[in-house]
């Protein structure tokens, strides 16, 4: 006769059951956050990449395409007011180009000889009709905005394809030429439940268009510059300023208070971009702690939080504002060097 299962054998029989499913189930529970948290991670790092990878071509082809006796900046940094409480301050960097990257409508150049008709001799394929800046081929001299397959004259010229859809960033003036504008700033405010409240999207916009985010959840960013102040060639000065109203360190190299667009293409040498961004989501099991004190950042931003990220800028150290109860977010710098290709 077989003999059934005693109460005691049961409950202790449902208690061994109970806690090997509590256990799995807290295992289940820590590998499910531990993949969000990994797959955030690596979703924002895949898109700093490609962002980053944006910025680093617009500003290596700053005055691509603009005639050397043009006023307009190749590189301009200005600070922008703005009615957000939290950065109301911007800083706003501005680049010019007839080239823009995510254009491919703008991508291209051709030397044509003019001298016996239109004669293309290099360069890539740009079909008739197709609006280009025509500059002399021997001087850089702006000629003249036209169409691909009119002679601007009758030497030898090098056009550059732009899409006139766009609003010029080089000005309307009579002997202004064509190019596109494109500039870096921070959003008004932060509408992505990933990031930090207290940061903001660095956006890239062409025009006067509203733009589009390169890089989220940004806390703070810097823009220095390494900058030749003697003609020599040389590098004096490193992590420069743009222009300051009190030091020498920046791309006013006559000190007239002004930069120039010949200061920017003689002085310019190097772009430094430093960038502190939210990494992955908010963990409450982690605490961020590679912190100094401070009340204002290196980019003149006052800190409400009072503590900031120092970085080493190879000339020195810089330090990036961190937003208020950052503690439980993981932080990190993007450094970002580039040298001017067609200044």
């Amino acid at each position: 006769m077989r003999r059934g299962f005693t109460l005691v054998e049961l409950l202790v029989t449902f208690f061994i059951v109970s806690v090997a499913l509590t256990i799995a189930y807290v295992a289940y529970v820590n590998i499910v956050k531990g993949f969000k948290k990994q797959s955030k991670l690596t979703e924002t790092q895949i898109e700093t990449e490609v962002g980053i990878e944006l910025m680093r071509l617009d500003i290596e082809h700053i005055g691509y395409g603009i005639g050397e006796d043009q006023d307009a900046l190749p590189l301009e940094q200005l600070t922008v007011a703005s009615g957000d409480p939290l950065y109301p301050n911007k800083l706003q960097l501005v680049l010019r180009s007839v080239m823009n990257n995510t254009n491919q409508a703008t991508v291209g150049w051709a030397l044509v000889d003019c001298s016996g008709g239109f004669l293309q001799v290099a360069g890539d394929s740009i079909n008739n009709g197709t609006s280009v800046v025509y500059l002399g081929a021997g001087n850089r001299i702006f000629v003249a905005n036209g169409n691909f397959g009119v002679c601007p004259g009758s030497g030898f010229y090098v056009a550059f394809p732009y899409d006139d859809s766009v609003a010029s960033g080089c000005g309307t003036d009579p002997g202004d030429q064509y190019c596109n504008e494109i500039s870096y700033i921070l959003s008004a405010s932060q509408n992505l439940a990933t990031c930090h409240p207290g940061t903001r999207n660095l956006l890239r916009r062409v025009g006067a268009g509203a733009g589009f985010p390169l890089l989220n959840c940004v806390a703070d960013w810097l823009v220095t510059y390494d900058i030749d102040r003697n003609g020599d060639g040389a590098v004096d000065v490193y992590d420069g300023e743009f222009n300051s109203a009190t030091t020498s360190n920046d791309l006013d190299l006559n000190d007239d208070g002004v930069v120039s667009a010949d200061e920017v293409r003689i002085g310019l040498k190097k772009v430094n971009v430093y960038i502190l961004v939210q990494e992955g989501r908010r963990d409450p099991d982690y605490t961020f702690r590679n912190t100094v004190a401070c009340a204002t950042s290196s980019s003149g931003m006052a800190v409400a939080s009072g503590m900031c990220v120092r970085i080493d800028t190879g000339a020195g150290t810089a330090d990036l504002g961190l937003p208020v109860d950052f503690a439980n977010y993981r932080w990190k710098v993007i450094k970002l060097f580039v040298k001017p290709l067609n200044l």
